[in-house]
């Protein structure tokens, strides 16, 4: 799948993942944006229309779960992707991620073919 003028939004208070993300999606034509903080990721959601969200669990100002209901309430069909360390018990994870709205849960470390799959939910217009 190749993005179209389509925009992700990385939220992730860790530079790699930014990083990881731009360098895999940006010559697929994906604009990606960052946010650091669940605060700033509030601000820019609301800068304008994302395709889908990667959000982390554990961040400074506001957690992911925080921020996702905030997010669920403005757009509530946003795709959004958690992303979270290995540390997290699974299946409290999994659970918890459901009944959030989240189309998925991914664990860091986590492949490149994770991201391309789960792009792949996006429609295409």
């Amino acid at each position: 799948m190749t993005g179209s003028e389509k925009h992700i939004l990385v939220v992730d208070d860790e530079q790699g993942f930014h990083d990881l993300f731009r360098f895999v999606l940006e010559p697929l034509r994906f604009n990606v944006h960052s946010a650091y903080d669940g605060v700033e990721g509030l601000e820019r959601f609301r800068e304008r229309n994302y395709e889908m969200v990667f959000l982390d669990v554990h961040m400074p100002k506001m957690t992911g779960p925080e921020l996702m209901k905030l997010l669920k309430e403005i757009k509530p069909l946003q795709l959004v992707v958690i992303m979270s360390s290995g540390s997290d018990s699974r299946q409290v994870f999994e659970k918890a991620v459901k009944e959030m709205g989240a189309v998925a849960c991914m664990y860091k470390p986590f492949e490149l073919d994770q991201v391309m799959k789960q792009l792949e939910s996006i429609p295409r217009a």
